[in-house]
């Protein structure tokens, strides 16, 4: 009974603060930051008022590298998330980067950047390129660049992650070095009468650039090694940002899977944090997170929207949290590494069988597990 009346004190005081908050904002006439702002803090959350199809509201996330990155615009992660109308029941299903997209004839992770490059929709050209691939209505999509990820980690005083696998990554790309020469030279050559671009060095040995790969890369000043702990930490926008974007990690987190379940792990501490009682109450901290929003968020959602996505952000029973992650690593994978060949000698990765039918039907399946039983 205590915790019962402890609950619906917090529940009341919660509403008040809201009510008073969005007072405050109209007062002060910063409305339009409010509303174009924190699209992250509610993008795991809905009400009856949004679009939806078949009682789910579907929306996707991206992270972008943004200004001063290589590939700006490329979605460096992406996940949609679907959910049910009455926020019971909620499905994240991460996408990998190399998953080829027969509509773009290029890689799924160039949706957002084309569509940018061509008129300005990158949001668009992501969200119905998903929705082909997956026969998925896609309802929102909501972009964020690492700067104001970072920013907005930092603000919220880091975020509580525990690490179950430690792992090492020997080759974190550094920003701003991304065309660093790392003392190498770059010159022309005819190799088997072909003229072709190669990374010399000091002693005159020399690689063709089309041959370099992974294991092979010279240009090593462009990578730092970073390292993570098992158990428990707090990781400051830098650490976080680092944490989901390795790709190379050693004990097994270099794979698809790994890395897309560490995202969905920092999305949801994020999450929790932002909605807990000593953040949510702390205005300053809530108008901050608005500003660095408002300069590095990208989002389709309108204004009188944000009211239904606040008022059920507190139903959604993350331990009842769903996910779900295309690779190509297990057994029960659903993806398979697909033919450079076919696909302009790119590392790509298709459905098993070669059927994008089956795909779909697997994601909907996922979606729609719980409803079906």
């Amino acid at each position: 009974m205590q915790e019962q009346r402890r609950l619906i004190k917090i529940l009341v005081l919660t509403i008040i603060f809201a009510a008073l908050l969005f007072f405050i904002v109209r007062l002060l006439k910063i409305e339009r930051q409010v509303i174009s702002g924190p699209k992250t803090v509610v993008e795991l959350i809905t009400d009856t008022g949004l679009k939806s199809a078949n009682g789910r509201i579907n929306i996707l996330l991206l992270g972008t590298g943004g200004v001063g990155h290589e590939g700006p615009d490329l979605t460096d992660t992406m996940i949609v998330a679907s959910i049910a109308k009455d926020g019971r029941d909620t499905v994240l299903i991460s996408i990998p980067r190399d998953l080829w997209a027969p509509t773009l004839d290029g890689k799924i992770n160039h949706a957002y950047a084309f569509g940018q490059e061509k008129d300005g929709q990158g949001l668009k050209l992501a969200k119905d390129t998903l929705s082909t691939l997956f026969d998925l209505p896609i309802h929102y999509a909501a972009r964020v660049d690492f700067d104001g990820f970072t920013s907005a980690v930092d603000l919220i005083e880091g975020l509580d992650i525990n690490v179950e696998n430690p792992f090492t990554d020997e080759r974190y790309p550094i920003a701003g070095r991304e065309d660093e020469l790392c003392g190498l030279t770059i010159e022309t050559q005819e190799i088997d009468g072909i003229s072709q671009e190669v990374a010399k060095d000091a002693t005159g040995s020399a690689i063709p650039l089309a041959s370099i790969t992974d294991e092979n890369n010279p240009f090593i000043c462009r990578y730092e090694t970073i390292t993570f702990k098992a158990g428990p930490t707090n990781m400051d926008g830098t650490t976080a940002l680092q944490f989901v974007r390795s790709r190379y990690g050693t004990n097994g987190e270099g794979s698809d899977f790994a890395r897309s379940a560490r995202q969905q792990k920092v999305v949801l501490a994020f999450r929790e944090k932002v909605f807990s009682l000593g953040t949510f109450f702390d205005p300053p901290v809530i108008i901050d997170l608005i500003k660095t929003f408002d300069q590095s968020i990208d989002t389709d959602i309108d204004n009188d929207e944000i009211p239904h996505f606040v008022k059920l952000s507190q139903k959604i029973d993350v331990q009842k949290l769903r996910r779900v992650v295309l690779d190509s690593e297990r057994p029960e994978s659903v993806l398979v590494i697909g033919d450079p060949t076919a696909h302009g000698g790119q590392f790509v990765l298709v459905p098993k069988g070669g059927n994008w039918t089956d795909l779909a039907e697997y994601v909907q399946g996922e979606i729609f597990k719980l409803e079906e039983k």
